[in-house]
C-alpha cells in the first residue's frame, strides 16, 4: 500500500519517524524514487544505489529501459525479482526479471512466461505458492529416487557377499508397481492455500537434503544388516543352496499350508548364487515397505503442499503397494512364493519383520518432521553458530543497520569532489523544483558536479 511519504526539502530521504532516535531506526524508513531520479543516481551516485535499493519501496514513472535497469540491479543484490505488466512497455523488464506476469492478453503476454487471467496481481501470492509447492515436490522425487538406489544398493551389496540377488519379479514389484507409480504420481499434490512466511530450501546441497537423505540411509543400512545377519542366527536357518536336503526336510517347520515341490525347490537352490535364500526373503520385504516409507515422509504437505491424502492417485497406490507387500509377506501360498521366488517362513518371523519396518518408520517420521523440516530449530541453530546469509542484500542490510549516519539527513552529496558547486540538469530537474539560488549556480559553465534530490 503506498503511503504519503514526509521529504526533506534539501535531500529529498525520507527520515521515518523523526522522533525516532538515529540509533533505533533500523529499517523503518522507505525511499520512493521516479524515473528521473533513478537515472541521475544510476549515472551518478552509483555507491548510493545498492543502498537505496535496499530500502526502496515506490519506483514510479520510469521508461521501459529504467525497468529493465532496476530489476537487473535488484538481481545484482541477490534478490529474486518478480515484475508485473501489462503493456508493451514492460516486455523488457517481464523478460529480464525471474517470474514475469503478463496482466494481459496482449504484446506483454508474449515476453513473459506467465500470464494472468485476472487484470490485478492477486496472481502474485498464488504463483509464489505454486512455485514453492513445485521446489518442494521436485526435491522430493529428487530424494526417494536417491534413496530408492541407495536402499537397493545396500541389499544388492549383502545379498552379492553371499553370491545371491533378487529374483526378476522381485525387482519388478519394486520398480514398476512402487517406484514408478510414486515418480509419476508424488508431485501431483497441489499447493497449501495459505503462502508460508518463509521459502523452503532452494538448493540441493542445502543441509537439511542431505541430513535427510544421510539419515535415511543410515537407518536403512542398520535395519538390513541386522536382519541380514539375525536370520542366520535362527534355529531354522540353513544356506539352502549347500544343503538342501536340510531345507527339504525342515520345510513343514515355516508353513503348515504350502508343501514345495522337491525338484523345482532342488533346481533353484542347487546353483550358487541363488535367488531363493532366507536372505532374500528377509531382505525383500524390509527393503519394499523402506521404499514406501520414504515415498510418504518425503511427500511432506504442510506448509507448502496439502496434505498427501488429497492427492487420491497417489494415495491409493502407496496403499495398494503396502496391502500387496504384506499379502506377499503373510500368504502361504504356493504359486506365490514359486513366482516370487521366497521361502515360506514362521509366522513369528513374518510378525517381527513388519514390526521393525514399523518401527523404521515411526522414528524416521519423527527424525523428518521433528528435526529436519523444523524451520524454527534451523532459525535457532544458524544464531547459535553465527551463520547468515552471504546475499549481497543481506550484507547491505547489516551494514546500513550498524551505520549511524544512514539515511543522510539535511546533507547534501555530489558526484564530483564537492570544491566547484553544483551543475544542474534541466532534464531531470524542473524549475519549480529547484531553488533559484541553485539556478544561479548551475549556469556557470565551468561546473562538473551534479547536485540531485535524491
Amino acid at each position: 500500500m503506498a503511503l504519503p511519504l514526509p521529504w526533506e526539502e534539501e535531500t529529498g530521504v525520507y527520515t521515518g519517524n523523526s522522533s525516532t532516535p538515529r540509533g533505533d531506526r533500523g529499517s523503518c524508513y522507505h525511499f520512493a524514487m521516479s524515473g528521473k531520479s533513478y537515472q541521475v543516481v544510476f549515472e551518478h551516485f552509483t555507491s548510493l544505489l545498492p543502498k537505496i535499493l535496499v530500502n526502496g519501496t515506490v519506483f514510479a514513472r520510469m521508461s521501459p529501459g529504467q525497468k529493465s535497469s532496476l530489476i537487473e540491479e535488484f538481481q545484482k543484490l541477490n534478490y529474486y525479482v518478480g515484475m508485473c505488466g501489462d503493456g508493451a512497455n514492460d516486455c523488457g523488464a517481464l523478460k529480464v526479471a525471474h517470474a514475469g506476469i503478463s496482466l494481459s492478453e496482449q504484446e506483454a503476454s508474449v515476453a513473459s512466461p506467465f500470464t494472468s487471467k485476472t487484470a490485478n496481481i492477486k496472481c502474485v501470492p498464488h504463483l509464489i505458492r505454486e512455485g514453492r509447492a513445485a521446489l518442494v515436490s521436485s526435491f522430493g522425487v529428487f530424494k526417494y529416487l536417491t534413496m530408492y538406489g541407495i536402499i537397493q544398493f545396500i541389499s544388492a551389496l549383502l545379498l552379492y557377499w553371499q553370491l545371491q540377488l533378487f529374483g526378476n519379479y522381485q525387482y519388478l514389484v519394486q520398480d514398476v508397481a512402487i517406484t514408478l507409480m510414486v515418480c509419476l504420481t508424488m508431485s501431483s499434490t497441489h499447493a497449501y492455500p495459505k503462502l508460508a512466511p518463509y521459502r523452503p530450501a532452494g538448493q540441493l546441497l542445502s543441509p537439511p537434503l542431505l541430513l535427510s537423505i544421510f539419515l535415511n540411509s543410515c537407518f536403512s543400512c542398520i535395519v538390513q544388516i541386522s536382519a541380514f545377519l539375525y536370520v542366520k542366527q535362527q534355529p531354522w536357518y540353513c544356506e539352502v543352496y549347500q544343503y538342501s536336503e536340510c531345507f527339504l526336510a525342515n520345510q513343514s517347520n515355516f508353513s503348515t499350508t504350502m508343501s514345495l515341490e522337491r525338484n523345482w525347490t532342488g533346481n533353484a537352490t542347487l546353483i550358487p548364487g541363488s535367488i531363493l535364500s532366507f536372505e532374500t526373503t528377509t531382505l525383500w520385504p524390509i527393503t519394499t515397505l523402506n521404499y514406501i516409507t520414504v515415498a510418504f515422509i518425503f511427500s511432506k504437505g504442510k506448509p507448502f503442499r496439502k496434505p498427501i491424502y488429497t492427492n487420491y492417485i497417489f494415495s491409493f497406490l502407496l496403499l495398494a503397494a503396502l496391502g500387496l507387500t504384506i499379502f506377499i509377506l503373510f500368504s502361504d501360498f504356493q504359486v506365490i512364493y514359486r513366482g516370487m521366488e521366497l521361502i515360506p517362513t514362521i509366522t513369528s518371523w513374518r510378525v517381527l519383520i513388519l514390526v521393525v519396518t514399523l518401527t523404521q518408520f515411526c522414528v524416521t517420521f519423527f527424525v523428518e518432521d521433528t528435526i529436519l523440516q523444523n524451520h524454527e530449530l534451523w532459525l535457532l541453530i544458524k544464531r547459535q553458530f553465527g551463520f547468515y546469509s552471504k546475499s549481497q542484500y543481506r550484507t547491505w542490510q547489516k551494514k546500513l543497520a550498524e551505520d549511524s549516519n544512514w539515511p543522510p539527513t539535511n546533507r547534501t552529496d555530489y558526484s564530483g569532489d564537492g570544491k566547484k558547486g553544483f551543475y544542474i540538469n534541466r532534464g531531470y530537474e524542473s524549475h519549480e523544483q529547484i531553488p533559484e539560488r541553485k539556478l544561479k549556480l548551475g549556469s556557470q559553465p565551468t561546473e562538473q558536479h551534479f547536485w540531485t534530490r535524491l
